[in-house]
């Protein structure tokens, strides 16, 4: 195949998407950049990746780099917050390049396929849902001669003054088919990407998903992507592709992401026993579920190389926990919390201030029930509704909502519920974060961590020096 193909993330600077905490954000690559193009690699096209948002690429710089490799097709992937300035990107590159085929693929335009290419006329074809498939055979259109493939399933195209969506290409069955990632076309990879401080202990690190699909069915939630069945990397693959970080990369501490990673008990079980058997040697931190958290399986996870484990809390609100579907309730967070600080791994909760229906007395059990776990990190986010949740429908009901997507980050405050004022969720947010890490024992933890693994001191100082805006 002689197709020549640029994949990248969009040129959204870190202070957009971190704000105050920019100087302690993450640089990780994506995983699913490398996931396509080693698809795309394997079928013989030529394939470079431009990691523009990890590298804090301004536009000039991330059009320059694509340029340069001259592209037959451009695959860009892009969260709410950055369509618009991939928007901008792919305007730039079809003024440079007019013959290169655009391809816009991601969570934003698989919710919002049609809305997104009636506002954005850069982008020539959506690549809606999983992106392997669809990606291959975009590429054995462009091999052909097509100029652009306009009904290829899992894919929107212009038609006219409209937009036509196709038919839905069926989910990845087996994920093991799929090549190991192409980490080798992310320049200076490991050591030039780095995570948040807080989820890292040893150096170089990785980023990984190794599970797709969320059973689910939280209200504020998008799960277009990868749908409501959750699939899997097998244990096997899973230690292979970790075996591969490892051995050829020289990665030495592993951050898994999946939303969804303990939902199968027995498989997180074979897949620590396989590290454990195999002598893997990386330290790993994952996200879990209150209601899945077992101190067997936590012990387990222990001895494979866990140290962290992040749980999603929301609020302290019985009531909003329920109207949110989120399906948890406090005690099964209070046991998950005490089992994980038991069997030593270092603990972290997820907050969100700002729920339909928050009130606030909502907000001040949610403070005292952050106050009250057995946590050594919190992160409280914004409430947003995100295109595809069912919040995003629904939001006017339940207050005032600006449905600009550059601001969807979860820091800045797009919604907000009847009863209160933008600054009010804001002083609210500050009072709760101000309220964990000014405590003695907690302060204390943070300094022993810093101490142990100087390395972090920068990082750590920026993210402090940040907390102090947002909690003053």
């Amino acid at each position: 195949m002689s197709v020549r193909l640029v994949l990248a993330s969009s040129p959204v600077a870190l202070a957009e998407r971190y704000g105050s905490f920019a100087g302690a954000g993450s640089t990780e690559p994506s995983f699913g950049l490398v996931c396509l193009a080693a698809v795309a690699r394997r079928m013989g096209a030529e394939v470079a990746v431009v990691e523009a948002s990890a590298r804090n690429l301004d536009l000039d710089t991330a059009l320059r780099e694509i340029l340069g490799f001259a592209p037959d097709v451009v695959g860009l992937t892009a969260t709410t917050s950055e369509i618009v300035r991939t928007a901008e990107l792919a305007a730039r590159l079809k003024v440079a390049r007019p013959a290169a085929l655009v391809v816009v693929g991601g969570c934003h335009v698989t919710a919002l396929p049609e809305e997104t290419l009636r506002s954005f006329p850069g982008f020539d074809i959506a690549a809606l849902g999983e992106g392997e498939e669809t990606l291959g055979e975009i590429l054995e259109n462009v091999a052909a001669g097509t100029v652009r493939p306009d009904s290829l399933a899992g894919t929107a195209v212009r038609e006219g003054a409209g937009v036509r969506r196709n038919p839905p290409r069926p989910l990845i069955r087996d994920l093991d088919a799929l090549p190991l990632p192409a980490w080798s076309l992310l320049p200076g990879f490991p050591r030039m990407f780095r995570p948040s401080p807080s989820r890292i202990r040893r150096w170089p690190c990785a980023s990984v998903v190794l599970t797709r699909g969320c059973p689910n069915q939280c209200m504020f939630c998008d799960r277009s992507v990868f749908g409501n069945r959750c699939r899997a990397y097998s244990p096997a693959y899973a230690v292979r592709l970790i075996r591969d970080l490892r051995e050829n990369f020289g990665v030495r501490e592993l951050l898994i992401e999946d939303d969804t990673f303990v939902v199968v008990p027995a498989r997180v079980r074979e897949f620590c026993e396989r590290l454990i058997a195999e002598k893997v040697g990386l330290s790993w931190s994952c996200l879990g579920r209150a209601d899945r958290a077992d101190p067997d399986l936590l012990r387990l996870m222990r001895r494979a190389g866990c140290w962290h484990i992040s749980y999603g809390i929301e609020s302290g609100d019985p009531a909003i926990l329920e109207a949110m579907r989120k399906r948890l309730d406090l005690d099964q967070i209070r046991q998950a919390a005490a089992w994980s600080r038991e069997a030593g791994l270092r603990t972290k909760g997820f907050f969100i201030v700002g729920f339909p229906g928050e009130t606030k007395e909502s907000l001040a059990k949610t403070k005292a029930f952050a106050l009250s776990l057995s946590l050594d990190d919190i992160s409280v986010m914004q409430m947003t509704p995100f295109p595809g949740s069912e919040l995003y429908r629904l939001a006017e009901r339940h207050g005032t909502f600006d449905r600009d997507w550059r601001k969807m980050n979860v820091i800045n405050t797009v919604f907000v519920p009847h009863g209160f004022t933008p600054e009010e969720l804001e002083a609210a947010r500050g009072d709760i974060l101000k309220s964990f890490y000014r405590r003695p024992g907690v302060l204390w933890r943070q300094a022993l961590r810093v101490i142990a693994h100087p390395r972090l001191m920068g990082a750590t100082l920026s993210g402090f020096r940040a907390f102090r805006r947002v909690a003053r």
